[in-house]
This record gives C-alpha cells, sequence and structure tokens, in this order.
C-alpha cells in the first residue's frame, strides 16, 4: 500500500499540552507514529470538520483503535474517502485532515451518452449514461437535467425511480424520461403535454458534482446539445433492414443497416446469431448513431446458412418495439396476437 505521510501540529484543547505528533493517513488506517504507553490508547473520528464544544454530542466513526510495533493504529469498518475532511480527537487534542487524492485517479467523465445522435423524436422514452468509473448512486437524480433554449430547467422530464437503473458494475445509468408525459391520453400528458417540443432545442446537463464509488467527481459538467423532431408512432421493421453479408473464411463483421436509430439498451444481449443451430460466439457493436449494428465474430465464419433472431423487446427511441408500440390504445388489440411472432432475418455465405 502507497502511504501519504501528513505531519500537522495539534489544535490543542489544553494549551498547555500542545505537542506534535507524526500522522500516516490511508483510506484504511490512521496510524500515530511516536506513540508511547504514557499518552492515551484511544482514537476517536469524525466525519466533517467538528468544532471542539460540538464533539461530545457527535457520532464517531465506527473502528478499531490498536497497539503494534511501537505505534497507536486505527481503523474504520468502512474505508475514508479521498479528499474529505475528517476531525481526529486524540490525547485531548484535536486535527483535521484530508486524503489527498492520488496524482494518477483516473477522476470521473462521461465516456458516452446514448443516443448519440442530435436530432431526436418528441417521444423519445430513455437515455443511457455510460460513466468511466462506479458512480455513487445516492441522490444520484440530482445531478442529471434537462434544459430548454431559454435556459430554464425543464420540470417533470426525468421519472425518479426508488432504485435507480444501473448496471451491475455500476458505470452504466438508465434515465427514464416520464413516461406518462411521452404516452399520449394519460392525464400527466394532458395536463403538462410531452417533456419535449418538436422543432425546439434542448441540452443535458450532468453536473460535475456528481460522484464516483470513492467520492471523487467529475472535473467538469457534461453537456449535450440536441434538437427535437416530431414524434416517432411506428415500430421498427426488421424486413427494411438490410445486410452485408460477410466475407467466407474470415473474421469480417456481419453488417445490419436498420436505417433509424435505435435504443442502445434494449439491443444488449438480445441479438443473437445461430449456425446449424449453434450460437455464434462473438461481440456487437453499434455506430452512426444507433442505425448500424456490427458483429465481429470470435471464430471464421464457414460457409452455408445462417439465422439472426431478434427479441421482440428491441427498440426505438420511442419505446416501440418489434412487436408492439408503446404509445398503442390500451384497448387497441391489434399487437396482442404478436407477442409470440418471432423475428428472424437469414443470409448465407457461399
Amino acid at each position: 500500500m502507497k502511504y501519504t505521510f501528513i505531519f500537522l501540529l495539534i489544535l490543542s484543547s489544553d494549551l498547555l499540552s500542545q505537542k506534535k505528533y507524526d500522522f500516516i493517513f490511508t483510506k484504511d488506517k490512521i496510524t500515530i507514529l511516536n506513540h508511547d504507553d504514557s499518552l492515551e490508547k484511544k482514537i476517536f473520528l469524525y466525519n466533517g470538520e467538528i468544532e471542539e464544544d460540538l464533539i461530545t454530542s457527535t457520532t464517531p466513526i465506527l473502528g478499531k483503535t490498536f497497539f503494534e510495533e511501537d505505534s497507536l493504529h486505527f481503523t474504520p469498518v468502512v474505508p475514508l474517502g479521498w479528499d474529505r475532511i475528517y476531525t481526529l480527537v486524540y490525547n485531548h487534542s484535536i486535527t483535521y485532515f484530508k486524503i489527498p487524492i492520488p496524482k494518477n485517479y483516473n477522476k470521473l467523465s462521461v465516456v458516452e451518452i446514448y443516443p448519440t445522435s442530435s436530432k431526436l423524436p418528441s417521444n423519445i422514452l430513455k437515455w443511457y449514461i455510460k460513466f468511466s468509473n462506479p458512480i455513487n448512486r445516492n441522490n444520484v437524480y440530482d445531478y442529471f437535467h434537462f434544459i430548454n433554449a431559454k435556459g430554464d430547467t425543464l420540470s417533470r422530464a426525468i421519472l425518479p425511480l426508488e432504485n435507480i437503473l444501473i448496471n451491475r458494475d455500476k458505470t452504466l445509468v438508465t434515465l427514464w424520461i416520464e413516461p406518462g408525459r411521452q404516452k399520449r391520453k394519460l392525464i400527466p400528458n394532458q395536463l403538462l403535454g410531452s417533456v419535449f417540443t418538436p422543432r425546439e432545442n434542448y441540452r443535458i446537463i450532468i453536473s460535475k458534482n456528481i460522484k464516483d464509488s470513492n467520492g471523487i467527481s467529475m472535473q467538469k459538467d457534461y453537456i449535450k446539445s440536441f434538437s427535437i423532431i416530431d414524434a416517432d408512432r411506428s415500430k421498427p421493421n426488421i424486413s427494411q433492414w438490410h445486410i452485408e453479408h460477410p466475407k467466407k473464411e474470415s473474421l469480417s463483421p456481419l453488417i445490419i443497416k436498420c436505417y433509424e436509430p435505435l435504443d442502445y439498451g434494449s439491443l444488449i444481449d438480445n441479438i443473437n446469431i445461430s449456425y446449424k443451430n449453434q450460437i455464434i460466439r462473438g461481440t456487437w457493436e453499434l455506430s452512426n448513431n444507433e442505425r448500424i449494428i456490427q458483429f465481429l465474430p470470435k471464430k471464421k465464419w464457414k460457409l452455408g446458412n445462417y439465422q439472426i433472431n431478434f427479441n421482440q423487446t428491441i427498440e426505438d427511441l420511442a419505446g416501440n418495439n418489434l412487436s408492439r408500440l408503446f404509445d398503442n390504445e390500451i384497448d387497441n388489440t391489434e399487437d396482442v396476437n404478436a407477442t409470440n411472432q418471432e423475428y428472424i432475418l437469414e443470409f448465407s455465405i457461399y
């Protein structure tokens, strides 16, 4: 472990007993180097900069104090955070300190935001924000805002779910635009209208104050500008998609041109390619504003017939999937029988 040495003059509550101590502060342990048996064998640690007269009424951080190798140590139950102020009380003296962020630390940033297109339908349903590091989920909705051309923050634009939608490694956040406003004939839509207006410009702003799992914020706000076009009220149609066949005995990609932006999240793990009833292993990539899907196989393509299977839950940006319209009438049964339909495209390599 790389240690950070910080030497401080103690702010003593007893001016006649001021003494200089040598500390080592790390996230996992605090060490007092020049401890001797005549001194107290207890360390108290608190979050924030606590004034002396408030110490006794403040709850200390849970941890263990122990003596080892001629030094006194304190190990917190939960590791301390970088760049946060802490108050340490030892031998009737108070010390305020921070653990500095390592110089080579990879600070939090937005890697990508989906959809990537700058022209979006007014009934867009979901956004996906991909971060460089796992994020802290506390109050996370406070850091996402949609702004109109006048600089006003849109109210009731984001659906604040009790449990935020986030992937397993906590780097991909899903934001739902308020469905009650995007779906016609629902009360929020009738009272407030749709969140976005066609032929208007907007920005999504991700505040630099959002923190990663280590409590470190981004260095600057992330801003994406976009314009709104008319609502999309048509289902994606795979029969209109075009396949560019890969070359035989090669690792060249299979390319599917969809001709319309698709929803990033609904494509993940919802397409597979089979050859003689065996799934072909490889990776999927999106490009051209999520209009093109590419598949890169792990093994060379063999001669023969292939089948591409699409899950019916694959959506466009407005939440219309392969089997139904998001904005369908509640009593409309037109799409009910489509739920069991298979969505398959075939191609051959000769």
